[in-house]
């Protein structure tokens, strides 16, 4: 059923207006494409493509969680989870244009479980276009107040960058839905040296974002046992 939607959304508007006409045809075409993004939307198909940040800011400088939680909830616990998209989404049919890089990449997506590495499950002349894409990407990383305060979070160099690693992944835990996105996993290098608060003394303020915190610590330690992996998913904006 759902291949035979797809076909008749991509070509609706041809078969549909050339057997009943314009005004019908024209509004059957809108009705089949409202049906196929239904479809699309809960089947969670679509690839897309983003940069992401995740980092735990301590309690004291986030007064305001505390009205929007449970006292008991915030016992004990010193810090929140943030996550924020550097840049906007794309779609990764467009964000990959090359036909051959992006089957191996939905290929990988698929195989991948848990926090979803994707460096050394690609062919080589399929990882290293991929990763210059991600690098190049963070040039248009915008300069507005929430990258701004990740940054201050973060810390920067002399020139007023922050850097670390951004190594291709796409989160797949069990019982747990996500979209097919394809992340770019932006890690500071503040949180490669010093690594993570505990688990336990987190806010996590949407719980289904907590697998967020594995995969962070799943990177950051293979990152410590082979630092050179990462060599070219060195990243700065």
């Amino acid at each position: 059923m759902n291949p035979v939607i797809d076909l008749l959304t991509r070509y609706s508007d041809q078969v549909l207006v050339g057997i009943v006409g314009g005004f019908v045809g024209a509004v059957l075409t809108t009705v089949f494409r409202y049906i196929h993004g239904w479809f699309q939307a809960g089947r969670y198909r679509d690839a897309d493509f983003h940069i992401t940040a995740t980092y735990y800011v301590p309690l004291e400088l986030e007064p305001g969680i505390s009205g929007q939680m449970d006292p008991a909830q915030l016992e004990g616990k010193t810090h929140v989870q943030k996550i924020i998209w550097l840049g906007q989404e794309v779609t990764l049919d467009e964000f990959i244009s090359n036909t051959y890089i992006l089957r191996e990449i939905k290929s990988a997506m698929n195989d991948t479980k848990n926090a979803g590495l994707l460096l050394g499950l690609l062919a080589e002349r399929a990882e290293r276009p991929l990763l210059k894409k991600i690098l190049g990407y963070h040039s248009a990383i915008p300069a507005n107040d929430i990258v701004r305060a990740y940054k201050d979070y973060a810390g920067v160099d002399a020139a007023g960058l922050v850097n670390g690693i951004a190594p291709p992944t796409h989160e797949h835990y069990s019982n747990s839905p996500h979209r097919r996105v394809l992340r770019a996993m932006f890690i500071a290098d503040r949180q490669l040296n010093e690594g993570l608060p505990p688990k336990d003394k987190i806010v996590f303020p949407q719980e289904s974002q907590a697998h967020r915190y594995e995969t962070l610590n799943t990177l950051i330690e293979d990152y410590r046992k082979n630092s050179e992996r990462y060599d070219r998913c060195r990243a700065y904006f």
